[in-house]
């Protein structure tokens, strides 16, 4: 199996602010699909139906190096930023994948 990278976030974002973040973050994805290695395939948000303030997104990137380099670039980072604006608790990580069935 060859080796598959993730961005995994965890949000909890402040109250009534639910619609601006996921406006924001599909900003964000505009971002991303313009970085020269951008995701691969679709990235996805998903909320919680108990807890609607917390959202979990997560997509797919074909290098760790790509991860990287999106970590390290200015426009990326700036969308990252308006996201964390919108949040109580914020994090990041990136993740790779061990086992499927």
């Amino acid at each position: 199996m060859s080796e598959t990278y993730y961005t995994l976030g965890v949000w909890r974002v402040k109250p009534e602010h639910e619609a601006d973040f996921i406006e924001t973050w599909k900003a964000l994805g505009l971002i991303f699909s313009q970085l020269p290695n951008p995701p691969t395939g679709k990235g996805a948000l998903i909320q919680s139906l108990s807890e609607p303030p917390l959202f979990y997104s997560f997509g797919a990137w074909p290098s760790l190096e790509a991860v990287q380099a999106m970590r390290e670039n200015p426009q990326a980072q700036g969308g990252i930023n308006r996201l964390r604006e919108l949040c109580t608790e914020a994090i990041p990580g990136s993740f790779r994948l061990v086992a499927e069935t």
